[in-house]
């Protein structure tokens, strides 16, 4: 009816024709409230099967049939047939999250509506109350309101889980968890990683060969391992169908041979941005992953997600995203962030990088692996990106690199440009090279510090400065040098 209450008739036969066909599925609808079910049938059916989960008796459609013909209730729950018709519905076990969350969903908003229509009729009887009444009024309202948002998010995962030492001794890493890299791009709850650029740098083409990787399911990803094949939803609001439909044309000339049609899934941009706050939105992301299943939801750009960047925001953000996503198999996230515009003295590196990041510190905090991707100059026939990770908590860390952006393929690595030059003018980027290092030493096998850097900088025309930085103990030439036993350094064996 174009009045009813919000409802959904096919969650609720999907949640009962389950616990028919499944009995232990009961436990998960035994302690919800009477008027969980908004069909009157289904009402009456699932006041039956907690009576009976409760009461410890065996749960069968037959069982349920006849105690509902004993309470003369049968006839209100739609008869016998209607059982055995509801319990020839019943499919995956599996699905039964997804659909209790869609009731969840349902239920609390039906008692939203309760409680704005009481909230109405309370403020037009009390419209000449007294100040002491009005704050009662007010009161009573933040009460109802309270527990319209504890129903909501009844079906979120568990707030805080504890561990003991016993307990995550002998805990089992799932096999199928890591996607990419070393606990970088993974599946699961926890997953949460960040991709961080300017506009136009390349990080929507760096996503889409994210993506291709998963459907081919080997090698490497901008130069990290690839662990499996995986299935991959890209959630955007950032490109149109013309240049969807160019790209991945591109991406089905140049790779033929991977099976694209079953690996990605993209959507076309949303009216009014990515409204995870509205519920029929994220009730269609829900039906999405329930068709697709992805290993890894991607979600571009996160400005149409958030439109304020405090902490609690994007906590509740996060938890609306999650909330699309099936608890049980709960695929990894990728957000496309922007970063800040950095002032030209401050050029950030390393873990600073992080703080690039548009909006507070919040969401990077959030994130377990924050990916940056930088343009390597403002030229725009310059297709070089410098690629860092400047957070990694469950992974090793790992140096920056140089690529070149590819359109419908995976980015090219550069190893010809020095990854420690970024940010440098091209007076400043590092003159010496591993020949004129070699040329130090072919006459004196071991050299102290400061001898090595008069020779570097005779040389190769370096100034002093740049010659410490290169042998130094983060200098780009260090690894190829070594301590003898007086304490003095010599090149490699090998070098």
């Amino acid at each position: 009816m174009r009045n009813a209450p919000p409802n959904s008739p096919e969650a609720e036969s999907a949640v009962l024709a389950l616990a028919l066909e499944f009995p232990a599925t009961v436990k998960s609808i035994a302690n919800k409230e009477p008027d969980f079910f908004h069909d009157l049938r289904h009402a009456t059916i699932h006041d039956t099967l907690r009576s009976l989960y409760k009461s410890s008796q065996p749960i069968t459609t037959e069982t349920v049939a006849m105690t509902l013909k004993e309470t003369r209730q049968l006839k209100a729950a739609g008869g016998a047939t209607y059982l055995v018709e509801l319990a020839a519905q019943a499919k995956s076990v599996e699905n039964l999250n997804y659909w209790l969350a869609i009731l969840q969903e349902k239920f609390a908003l039906r008692k939203l509506s309760e409680v704005c229509a009481h909230t109405v009729a309370s403020i037009a009887h009390e419209r000449d109350a007294s100040g002491a009444q009005l704050r009662d009024l007010v009161i009573g309202i933040r009460s109802d309101l309270d527990t319209v948002t504890r129903l909501g998010s009844q079906n979120e995962r568990k707030a805080v889980s504890v561990w003991n030492s016993k307990e995550l001794s002998g805990y089992v890493i799932p096999s199928d968890r890591q996607l990419v890299g070393d606990n970088e791009i993974v599946k699961g709850y926890e997953g949460v990683c960040v991709l961080a650029g300017p506009g136009s740098a390349g990080k929507s083409l760096a996503s889409m060969s994210l993506a291709l990787a998963g459907a081919r399911g080997h090698g490497t990803w901008m130069g990290r391992e690839v662990h499996r094949k995986f299935t991959t939803l890209i959630i955007q609001a950032e490109n149109g169908l013309v240049r969807l439909k160019g790209e991945f044309a591109a991406l089905c000339e140049n790779h033929p041979e991977l099976n694209l049609e079953d690996s990605i899934f993209i959507t076309e941009p949303p009216e009014g941005g990515l409204p995870f706050h509205r519920a029929e939105f994220r009730a269609a992301i829900r039906e999405v992953c329930e068709r697709v299943k992805p290993d890894l939801v991607i979600l571009d750009p996160w400005s149409q997600v958030a439109t304020e960047d405090a902490a609690k925001e994007v906590v509740d953000k996060l938890g609306e995203i999650r909330s699309c996503f099936p608890a049980e198999n709960c695929p990894g996230l990728l957000i496309i962030a922007h970063t800040k515009k950095p002032r030209p003295e401050d050029v950030r590196k390393g873990r600073g990088l992080v703080y690039l990041v548009s909006g507070s510190i919040a969401l990077p905090n959030t994130a377990r692996c924050v990916y940056v991707l930088l343009p390597w100059t403002d030229d725009p026939e310059d297709d070089r990106i410098y690629w860092v990770c400047p957070k990694l908590n469950n992974g090793k860390m790992y140096p920056a690199s140089v690529w070149h952006r590819r359109f419908g393929t995976f980015f090219q690595h550069d190893d010809k440009t020095n990854p420690k030059d970024w940010g440098k003018t091209d007076d400043e980027r590092e003159k010496i090279s591993e020949e004129h290092l070699t040329a130090c030493f072919e006459k004196t096998p071991e050299l102290r510090s400061g001898e090595l850097v008069k020779k570097l900088g005779k040389i190769s025309g370096a100034g002093e400065s740049t010659c410490w930085r290169a042998i130094g103990e983060d200098g780009y030439l260090r690894p190829l040098l070594m301590r003898s036993g007086h304490g003095k350094l010599k090149l490699k064996e090998g070098e």
